[in-house]
Formats: C-alpha cells, sequence, structure tokens
C-alpha cells in the first residue's frame, strides 16, 4: 500500500510540475510581443552600427537591430535585418536614416515618413520587405567637403595658370598704360582749366550776339507786316492819299533801310571775323585825337 501511495504522490508531482511548466510556458509567450522582420538594404557606410542597436520612429524606439551583413549578391551593399514590433507603422513611404547617438559615437536607425503611399508594408520572417535608406546627414556633409575640396582644388590650379609669368607681365603692362592714361587726363584737365573758366564769359557773349541778331529780326519782321498793311491799305486810300499817309511811308522806308543796313553790317562782319559771334567785335581804331592815333603816313617827293 505504501508503494502504490508513494506512486501516486509522484505522478500527481509530475502532472502538477507539467501543469506549471506549461503555464509558465504559456504566460511568458503571451507576454512577448509579436515582432516584424524587415530587410534595409544600404549602399552607403553603416559606420558605428552594431547588432541589437535601437531602431527608432520618431525618436520611440520600435525594434532592434539583429544582424547587419554584406549582400551576397552584391557586396558594394550592406544588408541590415531589423525587428520591428507589430505596432511599428511601417509603410510604402518609410524610409530609413543612420543616425548618430552623438557623444557615445554609436549609431542607430532612425524611421521616417516620406511621400508615397500610406498603406502598411506587409513583409514575413521568411521573406522580409525591403524599407530604402536615405544618406544621413554625416554622409551629406562628408560628400560635400569632398565636393568643396575638389572646387577648392580646380580654383587653386586655375589661380595658378592665371598667375604665371606671362599673365603677371601682361597685368604689369595693363596696370603701367593705366598709370601713364591716368597722367595724360590729368595733364589735359590742368590743360582745360583756363578754356574751362572763360567758356561761361564766351558763353554770355555768344548769347548776347544771339539776341542782338534776333532783336534786328524781329524789328524786320515788324516793319514787313506794317509795309504789308500799308500796301494792302494802298488800293483802297489811293484816293484818300494825303501828306502825312506819304510822310509815315517814307519814314518806314528809311527805317526798314537802317535795319537791312544793321544786317548787311553784321553779316560782313560775321564774314570778316566769325570768332567775333563768341568773343566779340574787335575794337574800333583810334581816330585823331585819341590815344594810339597814328597818321598815315604820306608820300613825300623832293
Amino acid at each position: 500500500m505504501e508503494d502504490r501511495s508513494h506512486a501516486i504522490i509522484a505522478v500527481s508531482f509530475l502532472l502538477l510540475f507539467g501543469a506549471g511548466a506549461a503555464f509558465v510556458a504559456w504566460w511568458m509567450q503571451s507576454g512577448t510581443p509579436q515582432v516584424k522582420d524587415y530587410v534595409i538594404v544600404s549602399p552607403y557606410s553603416v559606420s558605428g552600427l552594431a547588432v541589437d542597436a535601437d531602431v527608432q520612429y520618431k525618436g520611440v524606439q520600435v525594434g532592434t537591430v539583429k544582424a547587419v551583413r554584406l549582400d551576397p549578391d552584391n557586396p558594394h551593399r550592406i544588408l541590415i535585418r531589423i525587428a520591428l514590433i507589430a505596432a511599428a507603422p511601417v509603410t510604402h513611404a518609410t524610409y530609413a536614416q543612420l543616425s548618430s547617438k552623438g557623444i557615445t559615437g554609436g549609431s542607430y536607425i532612425a524611421l521616417m515618413d516620406g511621400e508615397g503611399k500610406a498603406t502598411p508594408l506587409k513583409t514575413s520572417r521568411q521573406h522580409p520587405a525591403h524599407i530604402p535608406i536615405r544618406p544621413s546627414l554625416t554622409h551629406k556633409l562628408e560628400s560635400s567637403g569632398k565636393k568643396l575640396l575638389s572646387q577648392t582644388d580646380k580654383l587653386g590650379k586655375r589661380l595658378n595658370e592665371l598667375l604665371n609669368d606671362h599673365n603677371r607681365a601682361h597685368v604689369a603692362a595693363i596696370l603701367t598704360n593705366l598709370d601713364q592714361a591716368t597722367t595724360k587726363l590729368l595733364a589735359l584737365e590742368d590743360a582745360a582749366q583756363p578754356s574751362l573758366k572763360a567758356l561761361p564769359a564766351l558763353t554770355r557773349q555768344a548769347r548776347k550776339t544771339l539776341d542782338r541778331s534776333r532783336t534786328l529780326l524781329d524789328s524786320l519782321n515788324r516793319d514787313a507786316r506794317a509795309l504789308h498793311d500799308v500796301l494792302e491799305n494802298t488800293d483802297r486810300t489811293t484816293h484818300r492819299l494825303s501828306t502825312d499817309t506819304l510822310t509815315r511811308i517814307d519814314a518806314l522806308t528809311t527805317r526798314m533801310n537802317r535795319t537791312v543796313g544793321d544786317i548787311d553790317a553784321l553779316t560782313r562782319q560775321l564774314r570778316r571775323d566769325p570768332q567775333s559771334v563768341l568773343f566779340g567785335a574787335p575794337p574800333a581804331p583810334p581816330g585823331p585825337g585819341e590815344p594810339g592815333y597814328h597818321p598815315p603816313a604820306t608820300d613825300q617827293h623832293p
């Protein structure tokens, strides 16, 4: 009887132990979150990225890096396998970017939302979906730095070509010519100063001459209009012609003759001395009894 009771106790203990183990396994399995696997194919350097590195979505950790290896089909690419929680919002517009933690120097994967379809990206453990990757800020700075260094090198070579012995001599000759031209301009400016100073006086004299000519022409026009009016009225006033009218015509004719004579004298003076328009008429020669007068020489016969 005692052996039988011991056997029952042992079997009961085994059953209870098995049930407890099964419960613990079920509890642990139910408490473990479901994960989804994805693969990131990167043509860029992933320096600092290690297994178990964080995968974050907008700063929130949603998974870890499971493996980092070279692509067997293309050694120039790197395959990064990541495991994300089921709640991670991975869509067709999601892309990855390698980021740095700063002081520690470690790297992690940052998931971002880009432009495109916002439908969920389906994946499986056997055939994980691919998430595209974009260059990180460090990679962009590195690329920009290389381009800047290349452009600086090209600029240095061009400067060396520009500043060779031939071009330096050419530039020196240009500077010499500019200095000579500047000196000549200064000399011309100094020589032109007296003429520039006299220009206002010449302008005033020319203006006076033009005003005088305009006055003579206006007078002639008035006299011509008056004569025209008189001639038009001559037929109507012939039978009433009197001495006063004849006197008026005679005076008008005298004024016209005087005006024409002045214009003729001005014309002869301009033909004889055109510069008088700018510099004025030359002074008249002194007459008898005036300073500077010299009587004309006479022939004396023995």
